[in-house]
């Protein structure tokens, strides 16, 4: 009877071994993969407004300083009818000009979410602000970091107002009207009348919860599946 009991119990201790070895093995191969959530940053452009900056290269010295991934947003702060933020091709970004605009936002303050990655091109193609330095092209990174990258180097403590605004008699001449070759990226603007108020800028120590890495739930179940089969492979001896 003894026996008889001790091969039932081999027999089902076999049964439960073959059922928990692959459950464990597919609970614990992915989990040497780590889950990243992104919570994506809001960056009041060059923390300032939207605006003709100190110095040319201002803004793209802020861009440049600055890790943008899917899932952030910008937000162009400018005074509605003196300003406006015009996406466009590389050669018209390095041109100023805007004959074949692909977006057209003349309402401040504007916020854009970043939904895909690659180089977009913005201009303010009011008078000459785009020569004076109204302009920035921004890098998108389909990147979960798994790291804090550098931190942006901190801005100038620049007014916000312009300093100064040129005569409005001076148009931008263009050199060539010819519209470019380029074929205009697909946009991130997913409005653009949007209108709704920035929220405040997080592009000091952005970076510090940029990337969040950790093992779910898995880990319990391959903890209680582990300790399972030791008590099946085992549990005799207990």
């Amino acid at each position: 009877m003894y026996s008889l009991m001790a091969m039932q119990r081999d027999q089902f201790n076999r049964v439960m071994v073959m059922i928990l070895a692959p459950l464990m093995a597919s609970l614990l191969i992915p989990c040497f993969c780590c889950s990243c959530s992104y919570s994506g940053v809001q960056y009041s452009v060059g923390d300032t407004l939207w605006t003709i900056p100190p110095t040319p290269d201002y803004f793209s010295n802020w861009s440049s300083s600055i890790f943008f991934a899917i899932g952030d947003s910008l937000v162009f702060d400018f005074e509605t009818g003196r300003f406006n933020l015009v996406q466009v091709s590389k050669p018209e970004y390095d041109r100023c000009t805007a004959f074949n605009p692909i977006n057209i936002i003349s309402k401040g303050p504007a916020i854009l979410p970043l939904k895909q990655e690659g180089v977009f091109y913005f201009i303010c193609n009011i008078s000459n602000y785009c020569i004076l330095g109204q302009k920035i092209s921004i890098t998108v990174h389909n990147y979960c970091p798994t790291h804090n990258p550098p931190s942006p180097s901190p801005s100038p403590s620049s007014s916000p107002t312009p300093t100064s605004f040129p005569p409005a008699a001076v148009p931008v001449v263009p050199s060539s009207p010819s519209v470019p070759a380029l074929s205009p990226v697909p946009s991130p603007i997913s409005d653009g009348n949007n209108t709704e108020a920035p929220l405040a800028a997080k592009s000091s120590g952005a970076f510090a919860n940029r990337a969040k890495i950790g093992f779910d739930f898995r880990g319990m179940l391959i903890f209680t599946a582990g300790c399972a089969l030791l008590v099946l492979l085992f549990g005799e001896f207990f």
